[in-house]
């Protein structure tokens, strides 16, 4: 049997939780039965990792929609690579490559890692934007969503939606909390001891980091032997980084930006906390799970597909965000216990639901039934 050539799009080279998601996918696929090749549309430290992988991958620039300047470049990729499927992963990926496959009558995958058309948008965008994603949806041979509550949201708002839900997953093996984080510690000079809040992702309006800044800054009074890992970068890092400094806690809140040693981060921390404002499903919520942080999440669709409240994390109303982090980190450093037993919970429930083989051989299954009409893998 040749190899499938997979074409899997990507909608930047940055690194968040759809480019984490695929970068673990290639770690695992059969290279045996499967020939990657990756288009990202933009350039970023997702492009060194695929290299260091030996994975064939182009930069297609584009920051819109429906790029048609882009369409020719892309149908010279897919003919000079003779790609038997193409996987999407977001709208922007799909919307800039379906003209192209379409007229070359390449089969086309869809992942949605979370709905472009939020609640908090105004109604003539949010209508456009559905709009948007049934047209693109309805152009694919099958559609991918990551939760349960993504696939009740597109049969909601789309109406005639067919989809196959695979959540997330992450590699067990990486995640395992062997490195105790004492080098992360050190080059922050925490002590040993004290309790470690991470925070893991973009700063983007999405993520919300400023809330989470100012509930520690609170709780961080009354236990001073506490600290936080601010890790990411993006456009609202810097008024983070303000606020830190206004607030007086500077020398707590540490924002190293960005770092390829998450797993490290991790195992330095002993409190992960997640305020975003929406979620497809987080993928750093469940590394950090899988790490055996205690989960503070917010009580949005995804968190709540990952994060059972009371068992294997504490989920925040969005409405009480602020008051809420406050109290959720007040019950773990008041209660090392309680911590604890979230925090095993945790590992328990991304090894039952989050593993990253068992969310590849499902994927792997897709391409089959594509490309040959029927699949084998179990």
């Amino acid at each position: 049997m040749k190899k499938i050539k997979v074409l899997e799009v990507i909608q930047q080279g940055e690194i968040g939780g759809g480019e984490s998601h695929l970068l673990t996918l290639l770690s695992k696929l059969d290279r045996n039965r499967f020939e990657p090749v990756v288009i990202a549309l933009s350039d970023g430290e997702m492009i060194n990792r695929l290299n260091a992988m030996g994975i064939r991958n182009y930069v297609v620039k584009s920051r819109v929609p429906f790029n048609f300047l882009v369409w020719k470049k892309m149908k010279k990729i897919l003919l000079g690579n003779s790609v038997d499927i193409i996987h999407t992963h977001g709208a922007r990926a799909l919307s800039n490559i379906i003209y192209p496959a379409t007229a070359l009558k390449i089969p086309v995958v869809h992942t949605v890692h979370g709905w472009s058309f939020h609640d908090y948008l105004p109604a003539w965008k949010r209508r456009l934007r559905i709009k948007g994603e049934k047209f693109l949806t309805g152009k694919t041979k099958m559609n991918i969503v990551v939760s349960e509550s993504n696939k009740k949201i597109g049969i909601k708002e789309l109406g005639d939606f067919s989809c196959r839900v695979i959540n997330n997953g992450v590699d067990l093996a990486v995640y395992n909390r062997l490195d105790k984080g004492l080098g992360i510690r050190k080059e922050f000079n925490i002590p040993e001891k004290a309790v470690v809040v991470s925070f893991v992702a973009r700063f983007i309006h999405d993520k919300n980091p400023l809330p989470l800044i100012r509930a520690f800054k609170k709780v961080q009074q009354s236990y001073p032997d506490m600290y936080m890992l601010m890790v990411g970068d993006g456009p609202a890092r810097a008024e983070a980084v303000r606020l830190a400094d206004e607030l007086a806690v500077s020398n707590h809140i540490f924002f190293p930006g960005f770092r390829s040693d998450v797993p490290a981060i991790l195992a330095a921390s002993d409190i992960f906390c997640l305020p975003s404002i929406k979620e497809g499903l987080p993928v750093s919520l469940i590394e950090a799970m899988a790490m055996g942080n205690a989960a503070v999440a917010t009580a949005v669709q995804g968190c709540t597909d990952v994060v059972t409240d009371e068992t294997d994390g504490l989920l925040v109303k969005l409405e009480n965000l602020e008051p809420g982090l406050c109290t959720a980190l007040q019950r773990m450093v008041q209660d090392p216990g309680f911590l604890q037993q979230l925090a095993g919970n945790g590992r328990k429930t991304v090894e039952e639901r989050f593993d990253a083989i068992m969310m590849t051989r499902r994927i792997e299954n897709i391409y089959l039934e594509l490309f040959t009409g029927s699949s084998t893998l179990k």
